[in-house]
């Protein structure tokens, strides 16, 4: 079977438009895709890490609701892997997080993600000076996943194989994020560690191999409590083929579509525990079953 060639795949996205009509395969604005998918992947969100809400859950018992609305002072971090040009970041992540680090490899989404982090509106308005003490920032990186270790950002895996740039930093100024002329340092995962790594709709470029080593790397940079219990999440949201075809290779831009199947023996090879499985619900008929995992 053919495998993924990853600079095809870029160079298919290069030419596709900057913008969500484009990153989404013609399904943007116009279409009820785009917030459909990000209202029930901050849904999801929210049902794995209850107190990034701010306000009390209705379904909850009154102590119960009030201790889950207190959200602690510290921030949170997410990690946004195959950005493009942060969509998910701006529609999703923001409006939750503190600290987001975006991840994309295509040069134009890229510079369109920067673009947005500075001038764009939605989630994108929380970088602003105007967003006062609450005001967030956000760090872009433009590389490939299986060049990114999401312990140590600005050090690429094997510098013989691939790099990792530092493109833009939006936002307001956060200590723990390093100079960027310095030296690459490793996350505290106590400390400093990701609250959640989402990748979403970009991970067919990868072998089955790859995505293994990056899941574990993603695993290894989630926050951990002081005794050793991991705290963050994995959410992994991806298109699905039936279960008897396991894997569709897409000639166009070089990619797989696994199935359901394909995605739990590529968990179990990481050694991840799989704790929530929910399929999208809404989306056009034609297109993919869309499933997320949340995973630790």
């Amino acid at each position: 079977m053919a495998v993924p060639d990853f600079e095809a795949g870029v160079n298919y996205w290069q030419n596709t438009s900057a913008d969500v009509n484009g990153v989404l395969g013609g399904y943007g604005e116009a279409t009820p895709v785009p917030r459909l998918d990000a209202t029930s992947s901050r849904l999801l969100i929210l049902s794995l890490l209850p107190e990034l809400s701010t306000i009390p859950a209705p379904h909850l018992p009154a102590a119960s609701s009030s201790k889950a609305s207190t959200r602690p002072s510290r921030p949170f971090r997410a990690l946004d892997c195959g950005a493009g040009i942060g969509r998910v970041t701006s529609t999703v992540l923001l409006p939750l997080f503190d600290l987001v680090d975006l991840v994309e490899p295509v040069p134009a989404f890229v510079k369109q993600a920067k673009k947005n982090a500075l001038h764009g509106g939605e989630g994108w308005r929380s970088l602003r000076e105007d967003a006062g003490d609450k005001r967030k920032a956000v760090r872009v990186w433009k590389a490939g996943l299986q060049h990114f270790d999401p312990r140590c950002p600005g050090r690429p895996v094997d510098a013989a194989k691939g790099t990792v740039e530092l493109f833009a930093r939006v936002g307001r100024e956060e200590p723990s994020w390093p100079a960027k002329d310095a030296e690459p340092r490793e996350v505290g995962v106590q400390e400093d560690g990701y609250d959640l790594v989402m990748i979403q709709w970009c991970i067919g470029h990868l072998s089955d191999d790859e995505l293994v080593e990056f899941l574990q790397r993603s695993r290894a940079a989630l926050r951990q409590t002081p005794e050793g219990e991991t705290t963050g999440w994995i959410v992994l949201k991806e298109n699905t083929c039936k279960d008897e075809v396991d894997r569709i290779f897409d000639e166009d831009d070089s990619s797989f579509t696994r199935s359901d199947k394909a995605f739990r023996e590529v968990f179990k090879r990481a050694g991840l525990t799989l704790h929530r499985r929910e399929i999208q619900q809404g989306f056009p008929e034609e297109l993919f079953p869309v499933i997320a995992y949340a995973l630790r």
